[in-house]
């Protein structure tokens, strides 16, 4: 017990330097997209800690398994550097009493980490969006200034001076749709609100000039008192009404799964039908047919066969339910790395392990992010993919350990 009770202790300890490190890593990161997208308009300090704080969870799911990594790879190379583990060798006691409170308490975080995944961000998701929601209505979405450009949709707008909200010296450029082309200049103009809660508003327009391309008839000029112009800026603003896969619970994205997988059945089904018509074509021909038509059919088959229906969103929510329970294991297989480390005396040893486990981090983060790449690419299970950063780390864990241990 005194060796469990030592060895829990320090990985603890450990875990919580491990922890601050890597969640001040993240959290700067959090605060430097919360200022590019809200503190650069005022907002409250209330709001934005509230917006901060339903932020955590996000990266909380990663914080856990690389702060476990590093508190263990700490905690062992420390024990070696200070021939803890050669006195504990030494009086008949196993190197496996060390590692069980390590694996045990990486356990509990990979709990944790699950819990997270599964409960903690879908709740702090929906929150985050809800007071966004409300922020966005209370803030200017348009930030009217003398000599502006603003660019809303496929509109873009320029303006001299300004007072209050009526602007001077407008030319509006249509750059999308059937309007694309199209110049409005005018002397002034008055923005108001028309719709808060669909983020729309309006511009009314005096004595306006408008100048249109015609396909094939050159331009037309035209001119009017008044003219009235709706402004949407729902665009402009992140997406509320619906939440990012990584945003959803297990059971949420299970029911995805489903209904985008009867949506590929479906599409499998039709994709069949086609390539039976298309051999049934071929074979009506006969050794008669024209040799043509023969070539067209066969080459439309090989297209048929080459390239399979697939559905994006039933890989992506997959994709999102297995890196869910991937970074929750993660915290319990990461620490395997570190076993191996036992069986050397390293000068300097907390600190040599702290730098190990920081390059185990990125190759982790660098083979995880390669996976999801690929997860759109390749016809490899999606569940594979993801996994791939566990299962490499874990080999290389154990083909570490049993090399040492033969030295």
């Amino acid at each position: 017990m005194l060796v469990y009770r030592h060895s829990a202790r320090e990985y603890l300890l450990s875990f919580v330097v491990a922890f601050i490190f890597f969640f001040f890593i993240f959290f700067i990161n959090q605060i430097l997209l919360l200022a590019q997208k809200i503190l650069i308009k005022q907002v409250d300090y209330r709001s934005v800690l509230t917006l901060v704080l339903l932020s955590v969870p996000q990266f909380l799911l990663y914080t856990f398994p690389f702060a476990s990594l590093t508190a263990s790879s700490m905690v062992i190379g420390d024990f070696g550097a200070n021939n803890e583990l050669l006195a504990l060798r030494s009086s008949g006691i196993s190197l496996f009493r060390v590692f069980t409170p390590i694996i045990a308490i990486s356990l509990l975080f990979s709990a944790l980490t699950f819990f997270t995944a599964d409960v903690l961000i879908p709740f702090s998701a929906r929150e985050y969006r809800s007071l966004y929601a409300e922020l966005m209505r209370d803030l200017p979405t348009l930030e009217i200034r003398a000599n502006a450009t603003n660019t809303i949709g496929s509109r873009t707008i320029t303006n001299r001076a300004v007072d209050g909200s009526r602007i001077y010296d407008l030319v509006m450029l249509e750059q999308e749709g059937t309007r694309s082309g199209q110049v409005i200049t005018a002397p002034s103009a008055e923005i108001t609100v028309a719709d808060l809660s669909a983020f729309i508003y309006r511009l009314d327009v005096e004595e306006p000039t408008i100048l249109k391309s015609e396909q094939g008839s050159g331009w037309t000029l035209s001119t009017a008192d008044r003219a009235t112009v709706m402004l949407n800026f729902s665009g402009q603003v992140a997406s509320l009404a619906s939440a990012m896969p990584s945003q959803l619970s297990i059971a949420e994205l299970k029911e995805m799964i489903a209904q985008h997988k009867e949506i590929l059945q479906g599409d499998q089904e039709r994709h069949q039908r086609k390539i039976k018509d298309v051999k049934e074509q071929i074979q009506a021909l006969g050794e008669g047919g024209s040799p043509e038509r023969r070539q067209a059919l066969e080459e439309n088959l090989a297209d048929l066969i080459a390239y399979p229906p697939v559905n994006f969103y039933y890989r992506y929510y997959r994709a999102e339910l297995s890196k869910k329970y991937a970074l929750s294991a993660a915290c319990t297989l990461l620490v395997l790395l570190t076993f191996s480390l036992s069986f050397f005396r390293l000068k300097h040893g907390r600190l040599i392990g702290f730098g190990l486990s920081m390059l185990a981090s990125v190759l982790y983060w660098y083979i995880l992010f390669f996976s999801q790449m690929q997860i759109f690419e390749s016809s490899l299970p999606v569940e594979l993919w993801i996994w791939l950063a566990n299962i490499i780390m874990t080999l290389f864990g154990l083909i570490g350990m049993i090399r040492t241990r033969r030295l």
